[in-house]
């Protein structure tokens, strides 16, 4: 039973209702790609309880605690960081009777050599999650229903090309829908879409403590390519960058330092 009463999940729902409406009024984000063909940042009234209640009793299954209150509190559908939000409908339980079951290969959030070498390549088992949206030309956003990771999102290739992706910096569906607003807001540079998709959420301090945290390697490189975001190129961010002396990341590091002196 959801009794949606955790006042900081409803001040964090008040907050993205704020940005998709600060964002909607922004002339430079009018004509944003998925905005013009699919959503124009209008958001669907929200659902009720009621009807979430009834897709849990006939799909068997609790939906993640942030994705009810998104529903409950912002709305239904619409506006997204991809394509669209579907229009949340009760009847889709009926139809859903693979969301309780958990997927094997989305238990644990693992480098891309290490899910290779368990899984392969072209082997994404649909149980357990709900399709959100489409990110890119060939990524759809799902969210985890079952299993150890339910709440979080995941990016899945439809083409079964690469390994499941994982939205940096944000453990669930509200933060994840924060940080797009929250990017958005700030100026950075996370169009097209698939930008979002892999760049660490955040500014210069943000950004310079998820590299310390993380220990993938690939990981890490995609964190330092976040610095890309910016219009220009934070004073402390130079700094940090032309410290790092480790060889696995020197080319990255100079990638990026000659992106920024080409601007």
């Amino acid at each position: 039973m959801h009794k949606l009463d955790d006042p900081k999940l409803l001040a964090q729902c008040e907050r993205i209702q704020k940005m998709i409406a600060q964002v909607a009024q922004d002339p430079k984000h009018q004509n944003d790609y998925y905005a013009r063909i699919h959503h124009h940042w209008k958001v669907s009234p929200p659902a009720k309880l009621s009807e979430i209640e009834a897709f849990e009793a006939d799909a068997g299954v609790t939906l993640p605690e942030e994705y009810v209150y998104y529903l409950t509190q912002v709305g239904r559908g619409g506006v997204c960081p991809g394509t669209i939000f579907d229009d949340f409908d009760p009847t889709w339980g009926k139809k859903e009777d693979r969301l309780k079951f958990a997927s094997e290969s989305l238990c644990e959030i693992m480098g891309e050599d290490e899910w290779e070498e368990l899984f392969g390549e072209g082997d994404f088992p649909e149980d357990g999650i709900m399709y959100l949206c489409a990110m890119d030309i060939t990524y759809l956003a799902y969210l985890i229903i079952s299993g150890p990771l339910a709440g979080h999102v995941v990016y899945l290739d439809y083409d079964h090309d690469t390994p499941p992706m994982w939205p940096k910096g944000c453990p669930d569906f509200l933060t994840w829908c924060e940080a797009f607003y929250s990017e958005l807001l700030a100026g950075h540079d996370i169009s097209p879409t698939w930008k979002f998709m892999w760049m660490q959420p955040g500014y210069t301090a943000d950004i310079i403590a998820a590299f310390y945290e993380e220990t993938n390697i690939g990981y890490k490189k995609e964190i330092l390519q976040s610095f890309s975001k910016f219009q220009s190129l934070p004073k402390q961010a130079d700094g940090f960058l032309r410290g790092i002396k480790d060889p696995e990341f020197i080319e990255t590091v100079e990638g990026i330092l000659a992106y920024f002196k080409q601007k």
